[in-house]
């Protein structure tokens, strides 16, 4: 079995030639047009590696429409995951949230198969930290691990590092480290074949260079801005 996990890809930013409030809910934005991309890309990635296994995506708009874009390259169903969803840093942040329930997640994209014991309050409004994260996550993996169907993991930054971090834990926790940017659409691959292992990490060799962000930011941005800060 293999467990493969990323995060979604870049969003369109809130501005006035791009989306508004009233087309979308404060804290739910859709993706841009190179954040279908990246999902395009790596869908077309995993199709080469073969998978066919099943993804499950944190309910938010820019989770549901990477894990869809990468559904319709590979043909598999895409299943809402709220154990995925967003951290939540601060209670204030959460003020307005309205996420998609149940139903309306089932209209998103006929991949979208959601399971019957879906909450449709499914979203955190209390402040967590990461460790609160990772132990919210932490049961939903182990309820996946050792079956016999590969899985893709679609969340975002927080959530799929604390997916990273529980599987670490299991077999080489000197591996855990401080959170280093994350990457739209890259892909992390752990094996539970015989013992679980890491494959890769943060894999962006299926994007071109350009297409390497992190959310607003491309990877030379980052890394400019990491240099600058040191």
């Amino acid at each position: 079995m293999l467990v493969h996990i990323t995060r979604h890809g870049q969003v369109l930013p809130a501005a006035a030639d791009t989306w508004s409030h009233a087309d979308y809910p404060p804290g739910d934005p859709p993706l841009s047009e190179l954040g279908n991309r990246q999902a395009q890309l790596l869908g077309e990635h995993l199709a080469a590696l073969g998978f066919q296994g099943r993804i499950y995506s944190s309910p938010y708009r820019r989770t549901v429409a990477t894990a869809c874009a990468i559904a319709d390259v590979v043909g598999v169903d895409v299943e809402p995951a709220a154990p995925l969803r967003e951290i939540v840093k601060r209670a204030e942040q959460m003020q307005g949230f309205v996420g998609m329930t149940g139903p309306l997640l089932a209209t998103v994209h006929p991949r979208v198969t959601v399971p019957g014991d879906f909450a449709d309050q499914w979203w955190t409004t209390g402040a967590e930290t990461d460790a609160d994260v990772e132990a919210r996550v932490a049961p939903f993996v182990d309820s996946l691990l050792g079956g016999n169907d590969d899985v893709l993991l679609v969340g975002h930054g927080a959530s799929t590092g604390g997916v990273i971090d529980h599987l670490l834990r299991k077999f080489a926790p000197e591996e855990i480290h401080e959170p280093t940017p994350g990457w739209n659409c890259a892909l992390t691959t752990f094996s539970s074949m015989d013992s679980l292992r890491m494959l890769t990490r943060m894999d962006t060799d299926h994007l071109p260079e350009d297409h390497v962000t992190s959310n607003a930011q491309s990877r030379a941005d980052v890394e400019r801005s990491a240099i600058a800060a040191s």
